[in-house]
């Protein structure tokens, strides 16, 4: 048995968690440089702001239904995150992270009796603890989990599937758009077929849908009819490349400032790279500008570095970086993003080691990024190398309505007053 905890509405509940006073009114909160909604409270979504729609398009209804705006505040909503993870890591350690808002949990082996009674207590832990409302959804595969805790977001928060009739319910109620892996091009097809329900679409014939699906899809209907095709921790966590980017909040044209975002962004790529235990050899830097002149189209500017040897070390993949910027600067643009990809990447236990680095200096370095990757994890971001901050952060995208970052700044606690 399986159970998936989903987060509601996830960034909307992180700013009502120090904003109480929200609750009950349409909150959205924006995308980088303040462009999109990425998420929206259940009042956000019935007055109909569209999830991904752009601001500018909708300002007149925010104004008519005095939506609350924030920018994307991702420090907190990471930690928010975290935090949940660690308790739910005290109920069992058999948990795979799924994204920022949604985990997976094995439940098989802790003797529940009633998995509805179970799922209920465990939601109100959260939100006693943690202050995070969430849905829970408990089933005999990860799929099934998936559409019942979609299931029970209308229906108290928690949804159990334990019998061939409860999952018939489920199934029967399913929209074909709305199945895990079903996509939007997909689901029209199906419909056109007949197929509008996730009940009728497992009910066809294996024949009929070989025709329709690849593999992949047929282990989606596999798991709807009850029969485990996603092994638990099938989350291919380590990545073959490793991108961080960013759009500007205006046009940069300082070399200097460039400097600092792609250093920020390797560092960021590069603590990413050792999170999952592993080490690189290349680093790509990716510009996009527009040339001085009027109507210029954009143009991409991108160049590999190679280094001599593998490395999981933030300070190699900067200087990489910053040698690949100055190949690829050109005065006569704005620059409108910038980025860096880590390539050429391989597990840490296969790492090639080279004869002409001394082991004893690899080894001191690894273990400096260790304790700066444990520092920053406990305290926020508070180690980071000079050319990160070479300039203001003048490059960084707009949060003109951000937040503050209630949990990992120290400048920024709440302050209350006693008298």
């Amino acid at each position: 048995m399986y159970a998936l905890i989903d987060c509601n509405n996830f960034f909307v509940s992180c700013e009502r968690l120090f904003r109480p006073d929200l609750e009950g009114r349409p909150v959205a909160v924006l995308s980088n440089n303040d462009g999109c909604f990425v998420s929206r409270s259940q009042e956000a979504k019935d007055i109909g702001l569209p999830m991904g729609a752009p601001l500018f398009k909708w300002k007149q209804e925010v104004k008519v239904h005095d939506v609350q705006l924030f920018s994307a505040n991702f420090e907190l909503y990471g930690d928010i995150s975290e935090r949940i993870v660690t308790l739910l890591r005290e109920i069992t350690p058999l948990i795979e992270v799924y994204s920022i808002d949604e985990c997976f949990l094995d439940i098989s082996q802790l003797g529940i009796a009633d998995y509805g009674a179970w799922a209920g207590a465990v939601r109100d832990r959260i939100r006693r603890e943690i202050g995070i409302p969430v849905s829970i959804g408990v089933a005999p595969t990860k799929t099934l989990a998936k559409v019942a805790s979609t299931y029970a977001k209308k229906r108290g928060g928690v949804y159990a599937v334990t019998d061939d009739e409860q999952r018939e319910i489920l199934l029967r109620g399913l929209p074909i758009e709305d199945i895990w892996g079903v996509g939007w091009r997909t689901a029209p097809k199906l419909r056109d077929k007949g197929i509008s329900t996730a009940w009728q679409l497992i009910s066809v014939s294996d024949a009929w849908l070989h025709q329709q699906f690849t593999i992949t899809g047929m282990r989606m209907v596999d798991e709807l009819r009850g029969e485990v095709r996603i092994p638990f921790g099938d989350r291919h966590d380590t990545r073959k490349s490793i991108m961080r980017s960013r759009s500007f909040g205006h046009k940069v044209r300082d070399y200097h400032q460039l400097e600092s975002a792609i250093a920020t962004f390797a560092a960021q790529a590069t603590a990413r790279l050792r999170a999952q235990d592993s080490v690189a050899s290349h680093i790509v830097v990716i510009l996009s500008a527009n040339k001085h002149v009027e109507g210029q189209k954009r143009v991409y500017l991108s160049t590999l570095v190679s280094l001599t040897e593998a490395t999981g070390d933030t300070a190699r993949f900067i200087t990489a970086a910053l040698e690949g910027l100055a190949q690829i600067y050109d005065e006569q643009f704005a620059y409108q993003k910038a980025g860096v990809v880590i390539v050429g990447i391989t597990p840490r236990v296969q790492w090639q080691l080279s004869m002409l680095s001394p082991e004893k200096r690899r080894d001191e370095r690894a273990d400096l990024m260790t304790a700066i990757d444990q520092l920053n994890r406990r305290y926020g971001h508070v180690v980071y190398h000079a050319s990160e901050k070479l300039t203001s952060d003048t490059w960084r995208s707009k949060h003109e309505l951000r937040s503050p970052r209630y949990t990992t700044s120290w400048a920024e606690l709440p302050i209350v007053g006693v008298g």
